[in-house]
């Protein structure tokens, strides 16, 4: 695990400032590659061949080839047993067998390996550069280009060294009010773009063209009735996902929140280590927020060698002015916070520490996805029926079960694809370009899912949603910003392929979630574990926000002012969002404090 970058001309001092910008992504070394032609830079966490030989960049035999690489080839022992007949190898990283598996595959090589990544290739013989991003997007890669400059690095801030001339991307500020995020290709700069997951980009050096395409495609959902074979299969799966996740030459941990993700994750480490000398992390919030009890039960049961932190409102207070640095563009899933505390934690015992990320989009663990499930038996009403609930019921604001119902009844009555688009519209502003990109979505799942409402809302969240822009940026950022490397069994592209073949009923109904999952784990974690709902990640920061309300004030006024809030936006905000006090708008709330704290980071620098 690495922050990677690179530019297509010659400046070996500039190169190094840039890669020093990602120096908390790789603590362990350093290392450059000039030409003519290009600019490359490393920094290293070692975790594989902790000799001088994985260093970066590194070349095939001949210097025709060079490679920067972020991230881990789990199946790169069996790679290497296909190549080591027919070239030389020497270290005995994955970075090497990219290198020769680019030599003998070509582009062929993204399908057969088994990892989270993000690389640039530089191949000196045809003069092009070659990035690619893993197919769920654990590995972050950003890219910048104006016809003649093209850089790229594994966070913005690296980018960002270069003193370019940037401008706000108004539609980011969009995403980012409406989801907490900014989905890929967009950042918050016109000018620089994310490599979207499962995307390949070429860049000829000559021609100073730009090639990009999808080297993956999403399973079709093909739903196979036969509830054993799939059982048997996802054990199987976990199984090895787990085992191959646990290849390293430094200390493997795991996160244990006592979540059913987590918990058969660590678990299932059993079959390959003594849990009694692993060590596992949780963080727990006091009060209604907390979960400790549950992280207990699963941490007696499977008897690991346990650390456990609580959460508190000074260590918020404390990380509020620094989060944006990591993050580099307005994020607001404010569960980083405490992933931050329980990476910085994890890393004092280990280097590398397993998590159940995924489980919930594999197989359907949200409370939207049990929503949705309702929505379908909702429409069984005739639609003429439903039109007169719905206009019997109050145009309420409340998110209580009168608000839910009013909510289910109005979803009905639209069109599959608008689900999201208008989720929630008539407590919250919905902009038009978060509407048009989430219905775009939504068609294209719908139309994976043979048009099965259940199904495609899951595949929405897998796929756009809740994981490479969300999530996973979530956990890439807090970790690497304390050097830890983290590692997702249930992200697997294996368990992509496993998701389309479970039938949306076993995944989530009108009352339960993870139907079938719970059947799979069940003789792993306590019966405790196994019956509990979902509960989420969340600290009590909503609870805490009341105290910075008059920043909050001052804050969107001079975003007003500098034009990052637009007039609908800041209407909004002030004559709701400011003015009331339930979950959404505290939430909301919470995303302005950040997009205020992002302004004052980054754009009062370059001011």
């Amino acid at each position: 695990m690495c922050g990677i970058t690179g530019f297509n001309w010659k400046d070996e001092l500039l190169i190094k400032k840039a890669t020093s910008t990602l120096t908390h992504r790789g603590p362990d070394d350093e290392g450059y590659y000039v030409d003519d032609n290009i600019s490359l830079g490393h920094r290293r966490l070692s975790i594989i061949d902790l000799s001088e030989k994985g260093r970066q960049p590194m070349s095939n035999s001949d210097n025709t080839i060079f490679i920067v690489f972020n991230g881990e080839i789990y199946n790169f022992q069996d790679l290497r047993k296909e190549l080591k007949n027919k070239y030389s190898f020497k270290s005995n990283t994955d970075t090497e067998v990219i290198i020769y598996g680019y030599e003998e595959w070509g582009y062929n090589l993204f399908n057969k390996m088994n990892g989270m990544w993000s690389f640039c290739i530089y191949d000196k013989k045809n003069n092009k550069l070659l990035l690619s991003r893993d197919r769920v997007g654990k590995k972050p890669l950003y890219y910048y280009f104006d016809g003649e400059k093209f850089i790229f690095a594994s966070e913005l801030k690296a980018i960002l060294s270069h003193n370019l001339k940037l401008t706000i991307n108004k539609e980011a500020i969009d995403f980012y009010l409406t989801t907490g995020f900014i989905p890929s290709p967009i950042t918050i700069y016109n000018e620089i773009k994310k490599l979207e997951p499962r995307q390949a980009l070429e860049f000829n050096l000559k021609t100073k063209k730009i090639k990009k395409w999808y080297y993956y495609n999403i399973p079709r959902y093909k739903p196979v009735y036969d509830k054993e074979k799939l059982i048997k299969e996802a054990k199987e799966l976990l199984n090895d996902a787990t085992r191959l996740r646990m290849i390293s030459d430094v200390p493997v941990g795991a996160f244990l929140s006592g979540g059913l993700d987590s918990s058969s994750v660590v678990a299932t480490m059993a079959k390959y280590t003594n849990l009694e000398k692993l060590h596992t992390f949780s963080i727990g919030f006091e009060g209604k927020y907390d979960e400790s009890k549950y992280m207990r039960c699963v941490k007696d049961y499977l008897k690991t060698k346990h650390h456990h932190k609580y959460y508190h409102e000074k260590d918020f207070e404390a990380m509020l002015d620094k989060i944006s640095y990591y993050y580099d563009e307005p994020f607001a899933d404010y569960s980083n916070f405490p992933t931050y505390e329980v990476s910085k934690l994890a890393r004092k015992y280990v280097t590398v520490a397993l998590s159940g990320d995924g489980g919930d989009e594999i197989f359907g663990g949200y409370t939207m996805h049990k929503a949705a499930a309702r929505l379908e038996t909702i429409k069984k009403i005739p639609k003429p029926i439903r039109k007169i609930l719905l206009s019997i019921f109050p145009k309420t604001r409340s998110t209580g079960l009168i608000g839910q119902i009013r909510e289910g009844l109005k979803l009905s009555l639209l069109k599959p694809e608008e689900f999201y688009a208008e989720l929630g519209s008539d407590i919250v502003y919905k902009p038009e370009t978060f509407k048009k990109w989430s219905r775009e979505k939504m068609r294209e799942c719908l139309k994976t899912c043979n048009n099965n409402l259940r199904e495609a809302i899951i595949r929405y969240d897998l796929h756009y949603n809740t994981l490479a822009d969300n999530f996973l940026t979530k956990v890439d950022r807090a970790s690497m910003a304390n050097a830890l490397e983290v590692r997702s069994p249930y992200l697997d592209y294996r368990f992509l392929e496993l998701e389309a073949k479970i039938p949306a009923e076993w995944k989530t109904n009108f009352f339960k979630t993870k139907i079938l999952m719970r059947k799979i784990i069940k003789e792993l974690i306590p019966k405790k574990i196994v019956k509990r709902g979902k509960a989420g990640f969340w600290p009590p920061i909503p609870e805490w926000i009341k105290k910075y309300e008059k920043n909050i004030q001052e804050g969107i006024r001079e975003l007003y002012k500098k034009q990052i809030l637009d007039q609908e936006w800041y209407e909004f905000m002030k004559n709701k969002t400011l003015k009331k006090d339930t979950l959404t708008y505290k939430n909301l709330k919470i995303r302005l404090l950040l997009l205020i704290k992002w302004n004052k980071k980054w754009m009062k620098e370059k001011d």
